[in-house]
């Protein structure tokens, strides 16, 4: 059965709730870097292998980008309007709806690469990506546990080729995870756990700046 099969997708969940403290396993993080320049055609994907989970204020401001973002996946147009890509799964909480080969609907193919409309969004109109894009899709392969206490890397995160293992012993966090982290979590925030991880601690609370 192919990796991206639908079925056997897991959940790209946000966290419960906009706590003032969360601890971060700091030595999960440094067990890989990570690169994302868009995946093959052949790739085990993010975009198709989880279920996109937003919040209610998520999907808000995402419905608002449908026009820019409807110009890289022309899809989402309808005659009427925009297409409705979301599907309550609980109250407050919205998944994304994909293709026949669970593909999100917001992914496109250029150059023979997925790229993300919702990024490529922000990016285009200079706007953070945390305004366009889910943060569950930003930290990702970071993923805060459902009880919301830790933020770890995800267990299944080595299946894909944007993320390689590090050397033993380094000490140095992936630079993708730093500008994850201050995307999500604000500015300072990378940095205070890359220098947690310098500096040879585990674990780190980490304080976000809302």
């Amino acid at each position: 059965m192919p990796a991206n099969n639908p079925k056997r997708r897991g959940r790209k969940q946000p966290p419960q709730s906009k706590r003032s403290s969360i601890e971060v396993d700091v030595e999960s993080l440094l067990r890989l870097e990570n690169t994302c320049n868009g995946c093959g055609r052949d790739d085990t994907c993010c975009c198709s292998s989880y279920e996109v989970c937003v919040t209610a204020s998520e999907m808000r401001r995402i419905i608002r980008y449908l026009p820019e973002a409807s110009r890289f996946c022309p899809h989402l147009a309808t005659l009427s309007g925009y297409d409705n890509v979301f599907e309550e799964e609980e109250h407050g909480l919205y998944s994304l709806d994909t293709d026949e080969d669970g593909l999100c609907l917001f992914a496109y193919w250029k150059d023979n690469r997925t790229h993300c409309s919702l990024h490529t969004v922000a990016v285009t109109l200079g706007l953070p990506l945390g305004e366009v894009k889910p943060r569950v899709c930003l930290l990702w392969p970071l993923h805060v546990s459902d009880d919301d206490d830790v933020l770890a890397l995800i267990s299944d995160a080595s299946r894909f080729r944007c993320n390689t293992r590090k050397r033993p012993g380094s000490r140095i966090l992936s630079p993708g995870f730093v500008d994850a982290l201050e995307q999500v979590y604000g500015e300072g925030c990378g940095e205070q756990v890359s220098r947690a991880a310098a500096s040879g601690e585990r674990r780190t609370l980490l304080i976000p700046r809302w």
